[in-house]
């Protein structure tokens, strides 16, 4: 009974919550269909017209809005393309990095390249030159052996000296003045003869004269300087007057001739010569400026066969001697 009880209980609490559950469904459709009533009705009314300006200004955010998506496609690509620019100035500046020093090393060889060039070329042109000039040399030397084969045959005479054995000079002397290249005859001879005749006429009382300087000339463009000793012997009642040095002085310094002029036929020089003895020496004073001139007027006293004396003088030394001094040494 008890579990029957029970039983009838549970079934008449599951009928009154299903009531409720089915009240509620009710209710919520009941909703729905107001609720879908008054959409039908609101749908089926006819829209108020927007004004112009809400329409022109839908058209231009449209308008805008699709430029915004255009100019965000746009920025997209050129953030593409810059990337793209980043990455090819990057290889860019590797790329001339690289060219800047390929570069360099070219212009070294280059440079190189230029000086070795340049070296070879001045080689070849010394090289040519040196040809040039032995070339030259050789076609002189083949064109003087071509003269000499052809040129005629000449004996040439040679001009043999004696051996050189000195000897002092004890006859007659003339002497010649070798200076600036010109030989001149000193008249001693002449020069003493007046001088000995000044002395004769200027002696007066022999006792009462004195050693004194005394000058003759000039003749034939020379002057004599000298000095007269008096030495008086008392007891045996002698006095000897006697020249005790003496200095032959040109008028000027280019007295004389030249070589050529000397050697000539008519000249001054022949003159002298031809009146001289066999014995006769001819002593030249020869300053250094005319040691040539001296080689060729010896040749020819030696061709003439005439001894020949030389007494060397340093430059600006007078021609003089004295009664100390020695005698000339002919060849």
């Amino acid at each position: 009974m008890m579990r029957r009880r029970l039983k009838q209980t549970k079934e008449a609490g599951q009928d009154s919550f299903l009531d409720i559950v089915t009240n509620i469904v009710g209710i919520l459709i009941i909703l729905v269909m107001v609720i879908g009533a008054r959409v039908q009705h609101l749908s089926l009314k006819s829209p108020d017209r927007p004004p112009p300006e809400i329409s022109s200004l839908a058209a231009e955010a449209a308008r805008l809005e699709e430029a915004v998506v255009v100019a965000e496609s746009d920025l997209l690509e050129l953030d593409d393309q810059a990337a793209q620019l980043t990455l090819t100035v990057a290889d860019a500046g590797a790329a001339r990095m690289h060219l800047a020093t390929v570069v360099s090393a070219a212009r070294h060889d280059v440079a190189a390249q230029r000086a070795a060039v340049d070296g070879k070329r001045a080689a070849a042109a010394e090289a040519e030159s040196r040809r040039e000039k032995l070339k030259a040399e050789i076609e002189k030397c083949s064109l003087e052996a071509e003269g000499v084969a052809h040129a005629p045959q000449e004996t040439e005479r040679l001009l043999a000296y004696p051996t050189p054995i000195g000897r002092t000079v004890t006859g007659d002397e003339i002497h010649f003045r070798l200076a600036a290249g010109r030989i001149a005859y000193i008249p001693l001879t002449e020069l003493f003869e007046a001088a000995k005749g000044r002395t004769q006429r200027n002696s007066g009382s022999l006792a009462a004269m004195q050693s004194r300087v005394e000058t003759v000339g000039p003749v034939q463009d020379f002057s004599l300087d000298y000095v007269v000793e008096v030495q008086i012997n008392r007891a045996a009642g002698q006095v000897m007057v006697r020249s005790r040095e003496w200095v032959a002085r040109p008028a000027r310094r280019d007295v004389g001739e030249t070589l050529e002029h000397a050697l000539a036929r008519q000249s001054r020089f022949r003159a002298v010569l031809s009146g001289v003895r066999p014995d006769t020496t001819v002593t030249l004073w020869c300053y250094p400026d005319s040691f040539a001139e001296y080689r060729a007027i010896r040749e020819e006293l030696h061709r003439l066969d005439i001894p020949a004396a030389c007494r060397p003088l340093p430059e600006g030394a007078p021609i003089g001697g004295s009664t100390e001094g020695s005698k000339s040494v002919a060849q």
